[in-house]
């Protein structure tokens, strides 16, 4: 009886989601955002705080279970294309943070990452896409 219950409720459910676009990095964003603006109003008791919070969930919500996939996926490449320097200067900090033998730096002409050795002291870097020559200190 359970297990058929079960079984029914795991049927109804995929149903239900088929053909809803899901999850994306835009919709990800969207509920750190959301996850950090509720830490800061626990402190802050602010209604009007406490209203972007719900329409950011709300906004999630409703882009992921939304069936229009091409209207969403617009929206995340817009996203993407507008953050893409945040994340790539992210990227290269983590890099730096991990890579205990190498440093990586972006090149300020193509926006290529480009790794050189640690501990050279002030050097010229040529970055291999563009040729482009740089002077940064390793």
């Amino acid at each position: 009886m359970i297990k058929s219950f079960v079984d029914k409720l795991r049927v109804l459910l995929y149903n239900f989601r088929r053909g809803r676009y899901g999850n994306d990095f835009l919709n990800f964003t969207l509920l750190i955002v959301s996850l950090i603006f509720w830490i800061v109003n626990i402190f802050l008791r602010n209604v009007a705080l406490a209203v972007l919070i719900n329409c950011l969930l709300i906004y999630c919500t409703y882009r992921s279970l939304s069936k229009n996939v091409w209207t969403r996926q617009k929206e995340n490449m817009r996203f993407l294309d507008a953050t893409k320097d945040i994340r790539a200067n992210y990227k290269v900090i983590k890099m730096n943070f991990t890579d205990k033998k190498s440093k990586y730096f972006i090149c300020p002409n193509c926006k290529q990452i480009v790794k050189v050795p640690k501990g050279k002291g002030k050097i010229e870097i040529s970055c291999p896409r563009c040729k482009n020559k740089f002077d940064r200190k390793s």
